[in-house]
């Protein structure tokens, strides 16, 4: 059995490893530094794991008493399983670990709590389309279409997990989405390219602070999201100024794919002019009043809309900003531009498994690339000098 100083002494790493304390139950640490109890047991035949609570909240003493209650409340309660709110918690266990930003993760469950709220309690055997249709038709006369798309979309993920783990054979989803009219997907606002040299006249005359700048440069220059950009480490090696590569670890990726960045000119200054000034080897973008942790999104965002651009950008606008401008310049391959910036468009099942992922492809093109385009993003920035 661990203790409590083995469970505290254990270090993240790059993937997701456990140990095991006995009795199915484990402890699992995750690349963030989150170490959740994990209790594997079987019902009618099946595997499965039910996650029992976060350490240091819950401590090995207490999660065995846990563990031991929960398998004595299912044992016997096979019908337990069956249940929509106990196979959404299990699917969500499953896939959760794949998804890299904590607000994706919230987001997520919200949705699935929103779309399942009238019938959560039910078996999945009792919930018909009727329910289904009715709080999606719900949510549609509220006027938020995407929501219900994406709610939809959610629940129909849950119920084809149960038939596949053999709780059910129906999904209630089939077809629901027929009750949503066709609508566009909203997208992120975007300033156009002409605007950007104002934008960074305000951006350089406001009273932010510098490194929120040099955040917001790099964001627009390199065209990552915010979210890999902000947790990127010094003592990570990631930043390789000999080779000129930002690789950005799979961990802290959208696809769980690593992504390597190359270091035009600009992009390569400002990190190293980062170096030269870092007071410890942790976070690069460190949070002003908590340095240990590194800043959040809304930090730049705040910048943005106090320099008067609230309903027309937004951080991720940088992504859409490089995509267009690079794409209606005509100069690179629309496959280049989307692999540099991790939006590879979706494949077929077949493609999936066949193609072996390369995260060197394409590099002479995207080093001409970002090198390019950084070019023309420094001249936003220096029109106004």
């Amino acid at each position: 059995m661990l203790t409590d100083i083995q469970v505290k002494s254990l270090k993240p790493k790059e993937k997701r490893y456990s140990m095991a304390d006995g009795e199915g139950l484990s402890i699992e640490v995750f690349p963030t530094g989150k170490k959740k109890w994990v209790l594997s047991y079987r019902i009618e035949g099946k595997q499965t794991r039910k996650q029992l609570g976060e350490y240091p909240e819950v401590g090995c003493k207490e999660i065995r008493k846990i563990a031991r209650d929960y398998k004595a409340e299912v044992s016997g309660k096979s019908k337990l399983s069956h249940h929509l709110k106990q196979v959404c918690d299990e699917w969500f266990e499953l896939m959760s670990p794949q998804w890299s930003s904590e607000k994706y993760i919230s987001t997520v469950k919200y949705r699935l709590d929103y779309i399942t709220e009238d019938f959560l309690e039910l078996p999945l055997d009792e919930i018909t389309r009727f329910q289904v249709s009715s709080k999606v038709k719900e949510i549609v006369d509220k006027g938020t279409l995407e929501t219900a798309t994406r709610c939809l979309r959610l629940l129909n993920a849950v119920f084809n997990f149960a038939i596949a783990s053999g709780y059910t054979e129906k999904n209630p989803c089939i077809l629901v989405g027929e009750l949503i009219p066709e609508h566009e997907v909203q997208s992120y606002p975007c300033l156009p390219a002409s605007e950007m040299p104002e934008f960074f006249r305000r951006l350089e005359q406001c009273n932010a602070f510098p490194i929120t700048k040099v955040v917001l440069k790099l964001a627009c220059f390199t065209g990552t999201r915010i979210s890999e950009l902000l947790k990127a480490r010094w003592d990570s090696g990631e930043i390789d100024f000999e080779n000129k590569v930002w690789l950005i670890p799979a961990y802290r990726m959208k696809r769980r794919k690593e992504l390597m960045v190359p270091l035009s000119p600009q992009v390569y200054d400002l990190f190293m002019a980062l170096f030269h000034t870092r007071s410890d080897d942790g976070f690069i973008f460190k949070h002003t009043r908590e340095p240990w942790k590194h800043m959040t999104s809304e930090t730049p965002l705040a910048v943005i809309k106090r320099n008067g651009y609230a309903n027309e950008m937004v951080t991720h606008g940088f992504r859409t900003l490089f995509s267009t401008h690079a794409n209606e310049s005509k100069l690179f391959r629309a496959e280049v531009i989307d692999y540099q910036i991790a939006h590879v468009n979706k494949t077929t099942k077949a493609d999936k498994t066949s193609k072996i992922y390369n995260r060197a492809e394409y590099w002479p093109e995207r080093v001409e690339l970002m090198n390019w385009y950084a070019n023309e993003a420094n001249n936003w920035v220096n029109s106004n000098v």
